[in-house]
């Protein structure tokens, strides 16, 4: 045998192969895709938060709508503590109507964000006899409107009611109550507080006499009065600039006027640019140019106040819902449900209630939607609908009847708790919610896309405030012996 011949196996299969490094152009195309995508984001965002800017600033001119609310209230000034608890906003003033307990009237302006009192126009001096203690005037009205502007006019007056237990006038008229005998309007500059001209509000020249008006409209070009008759309302129109009168109808709102219903039941309602509501035991629509009748209501119907847009007025007639305005009559199945708040995203929306939510064309009467949803009040919003029943919070796209979430009055606060109203600042929607059992009420804030809780606050918090309530897009709180604001 030869020598053993030794063989080695050489795994190694060369040198490894050259890898690709990245080279500079690559790592800035890298870079460069980074940074793009990041500004695309950042540009993404700041487009949105720049629509959501813009969203959230329309909402300024929508009635209704508050401030924002990032976190919970708390109470940023008090209402004077003879104020009747009627106030409106007029840009950055609130205007309380306030009547002491010697009967003198008066209109104060105080800054919505602080409280501070601007001005204080007397209206209407005490009696010259004291008022016995078991009675007081009420019925201080002032109304604002396109044909006054820059100005209030406040109608006043002398008719005196029995006052209740609790020291506020008698609902009822008792053998204390006296009718007005005179009547006037005095119609205030808001930014001064200067009574810059004064009207008669009676039957004569004099403001005395049987036919004392008893409320007062201000239309795009009137001052609108009206005083309810035994068989009827007198009604009639003043030039807004000069007191003039312009004309003077009797309305066929039905029988059952007279002093007993004195200041409570006549009404004056401006609808759209042309028309004029007047409510007594029945409803007449007028047209302000000349009073002639446009339509009427039955005495068995209910005016629940205008549409938002203020086109119609919302009559509930026997199970059913009318939209009458100065161009058209138009009848919807259901009862009408009070929408608070609108902004207009879903145009010409009306809302009935009849075995469930349904939406109709407020022009053509024609269904759009139906949802198997009990609602009491509404929201109307970015194009979504909000309502409550008592128990529940649903909210639902308003251009399908789609329902988006819900909840519960149990899940907000505890098992016997109910819905007692809903406001909105436009990002959230804020639900003030009690309990009969623990007498405990919360106000919550919900995210208006969403659903989900932003915040939530006892109202106990507040001290003496009972209940909240949104007026003229200021937040108020409501309690035995005060009414604050809430910011």
């Amino acid at each position: 045998m030869g020598d053993p011949v030794l063989v080695e196996l050489d795994d190694d299969a060369g040198p490894p192969a050259p890898q690709d490094r990245p080279g500079p152009a690559r790592r800035r195309w890298g870079l460069a895709l980074t940074v793009a995508l990041v500004l695309a984001l950042v540009v993404a965002q700041l487009v949105a938060d720049v629509r959501e800017r813009a969203r959230l600033a329309a909402l300024d001119d929508v009635p209704g709508v508050l401030d924002p609310l990032p976190g919970p209230p708390d109470v940023a000034w008090r209402l004077h503590g003879d104020a009747t608890g009627t106030v409106q906003v007029l840009g950055s003033q609130l205007l309380e109507s306030r009547i002491a307990p010697d009967g003198s009237m008066s209109l104060a302006a105080r800054d919505v964000a602080t409280g501070a009192e601007h001005w204080t126009a007397p209206l209407l001096e005490a009696p010259d006899a004291a008022l016995p203690a078991t009675v007081a005037r009420y019925g201080l009205q002032c109304a604002t409107g396109p044909g006054l502007p820059g100005r209030v006019a406040c109608l006043v007056h002398d008719a005196t009611a029995a006052r209740t237990p609790d020291g506020g006038p008698a609902a009822a008229a008792t053998a204390s109550s006296a009718p007005a005998t005179s009547a006037r309007l005095e119609v205030v500059d808001v930014e001064s507080g200067d009574v810059v001209a004064e009207y008669p509000a009676g039957a004569d020249a004099t403001g005395a006499g049987a036919a004392v008006a008893a409320a007062v409209g201000v239309t795009d070009d009137a001052l609108v009065l009206a005083a309810p008759l035994d068989d009827g309302t007198s009604v009639r129109a003043l030039d807004p600039t000069t007191g003039a009168q312009r004309w003077r109808v009797r309305a066929d709102t039905g029988f059952g006027g007279g002093w007993l219903r004195w200041g409570a039941e006549a009404r004056v309602l401006p609808v759209g640019d042309d028309a004029v509501g007047i409510l007594g035991a029945g409803v007449v629509l007028l047209d302000t140019a000349d009073g002639s009748a446009l339509a009427t209501a039955g005495t068995l119907a209910t005016v629940t106040g205008t549409r938002q847009d203020g086109s119609a007025l919302v009559v509930a007639s026997e199970g059913y819902t009318r939209l009458v305005g100065h161009d058209g009559d138009v009848r919807l199945e259901g009862t009408a449900v009070q929408v608070t708040v609108d902004d207009g995203s879903v145009p010409d929306l009306a809302l009935t209630t009849s075995g469930g939510l349904r939406a109709w064309d407020a022009v053509t009467g024609e269904e759009r939607w139906r949802a198997d949803v009990p609602a009491q009040e509404a929201l109307v919003v970015g194009t979504v609908v909000h309502v409550h029943d008592g128990f529940r919070v649903t909210t639902l796209d308003g251009r399908t009847g789609e329902v988006l979430w819900e909840a519960t009055a149990p899940d907000l606060l505890d098992e016997d708790a109910v819905v007692t109203g809903l406001a909105t600042d436009g990002s959230r929607v804020l639900v003030v919610a009690s309990s009969v059992a623990t007498s405990r009420a919360r106000l919550v804030a919900l995210d208006a896309a969403a659903g989900t809780e932003a915040w939530q606050t006892d109202l106990a918090r507040l001290g003496d405030v009972t209940s909240v309530e949104a007026v003229d897009g200021v937040l108020l709180g409501f309690g035995t012996q005060d009414v604050v604001v809430l910011r």
